[in-house]
């Protein structure tokens, strides 16, 4: 880093922070993967026993309690939460451009983004703190945003780091257009299918275009909750690790033999059910593992008699319980590209389906833009793991946009770079000697307050 911008003289590394609705994501710039990834949720214990040196309790107060190995931990009433909340409602596209919204008779203000600040700013004390062991008055930190996140929470975020974390340098940046740095592209349509939502956010010469940004409620979270209906329809119970104290093996399709832990606090719902999630593994859900292991997309629709003649996957559960799946590995990965396929969903009319999301995205750009889009649609998020992922979108795209554009489905080669896109952008960008300039500095912030991160964070 420069001197001339933070009066020291000498070089300072960055910070780069990715707050999904998943997952954070904080390293250094420069890095090539980040050094801390722990889940969104932090446990809240309201009445907490405080106790003094001598191991006495003394009162009580809230207690929270963030990373994995700290959140899984059960605990009498212990609450899990969030900072981040989606008030993306029953309705499907959500179009940034205000005037379009009235035209639409869309009414409601579309956000996702920080809402419990408390929460969040005792994440970051987390990770400057215990996660990176950095102080964040020598670091500069570049933070990721979504394209339709809303000027009020730009500027609380820039206010919150310059004043209570002592910043010397702060910007944000567009996840999309840090995606598209990552895999060396400066425009592009971004795919991004990630746990509340998969969005189409269009990037034209390094900057989003944000009239044109469509998301819908499809994502990774439908996925858990089609397999959680897909499980209750085999009458299969799914058993939180946190309850076992031993299992013995048994065959397939035999009812699972296991012993129940004693002595487990009385926790609450909130926690119990984010620890159905969770496999064996210390950070892997069981959910989402078995949809990792077990789901694929089909090239093309689903066909009901191809589907029944798919080898069968077997999936060994928490509880010992070893079922196999057949045609429903493809059925329930198929409701993202055909909404028909969702079981007992309550707005299933006013989704949009992965396909049509990108396209409607690439819909709303002008007309000279379109095949640079097409041409350089790049998929990204978790979603995008399923195997036959991108292979999918490219068939369906196909036999919708037009005939004499050249259409380029493609995503980056390894899962890390698909779930970090976003962070290794913003790792590349704030290691640049030329983005220097492009830091908002103490100086900047001191004489034109918050207000300056529209001027210099488009």
């Amino acid at each position: 880093m420069s001197g001339g911008i933070y009066g020291g003289g000498y070089e300072v590394g960055a910070l780069v922070f990715d707050f999904g609705s998943h997952t954070v994501r904080a390293g250094y710039a420069g890095d090539e993967y980040p050094k801390l990834d722990i889940p969104s949720v932090v446990g809240v214990q309201e009445n907490a026993d405080v106790k003094n040196e001598n191991g006495e309790v003394v009162g009580k107060a809230p207690k929270t309690f963030i990373g994995t190995t700290h959140v899984t931990v059960p605990r009498e009433g212990c609450e899990t939460k969030t900072f981040m909340k989606d008030c993306m409602g029953p309705f499907v596209i959500y179009y940034l451009s205000y005037i379009y919204l009235k035209m639409c008779d869309f009414t409601m203000h579309v956000v996702f983004s920080v809402e419990n600040w408390d929460l969040f700013e005792k994440m970051l004390d987390h990770i400057y703190g215990h996660g990176l062991g950095a102080q964040s008055e020598f670091h500069p930190a570049l933070f990721t945003e979504p394209a339709w996140n809303d000027r009020a929470k730009r500027e609380k975020l820039c206010e919150i780091m310059f004043e209570k974390y002592k910043l010397p340098a702060f910007h944000l940046v567009k996840n999309a257009v840090l995606t598209a740095f990552a895999n060396g592209r400066t425009h592009g349509l971004i795919v991004d299918s990630g746990a509340t939502h998969t969005s189409a956010v269009p990037v034209f010469e390094g900057y989003c275009i944000t009239h044109s940004v469509v998301r819908s409620p499809v994502g990774g979270d439908l996925i858990v909750d089609q397999l959680n209906k897909l499980l209750a329809q085999n009458n299969i119970d799914l058993v939180p690790t946190y309850r076992i104290a031993s299992k013995e093996e048994v065959n397939e399709g035999e009812i699972p033999k296991w012993t129940e832990k004693k002595n487990i606090p009385k926790v609450t719902k909130s926690y119990d059910d984010y620890m159905k999630k969770l496999e064996k593994s210390v950070n892997v859900k069981v959910l989402e593992d078995l949809a990792m292991s077990i789901l694929q997309c089909c090239d093309a629709p689903v066909d009901e008699e191809f589907a029944e003649k798919l080898p069968s996957s077997p999936y060994a559960f928490p509880n010992g319980l070893i079922k196999e799946f057949l045609a429903d590995r493809v059925k329930v990965p198929e409701g993202l590209f055909d909404l028909n396929y969702l079981r007992d969903h309550p707005h299933k009319e006013t989704l949009q389906n992965i396909c049509q999301i990108a396209n409607t995205s690439c819909g709303m750009c002008e007309p000279d833009m379109k095949s640079h889009l097409y041409s350089n649609l790049i998929v990204t998020g978790g979603n995008s793991l399923l195997p036959g992922f991108s292979e999918r979108l490219n068939h369906d795209l196909a036999h919708k946009c037009p005939p004499i554009v050249k259409l380029r489905v493609s995503a980056a080669p390894t899962a890390m770079e698909r779930r970090f896109g976003a962070w290794i952008g913003g790792s590349i960008v704030a290691s640049l000697g030329s983005f220097q300039q492009m830091w908002i500095s103490r100086a900047e912030y001191d004489e034109s307050g918050c207000s300056i991160v529209e001027k210099k964070c488009p």
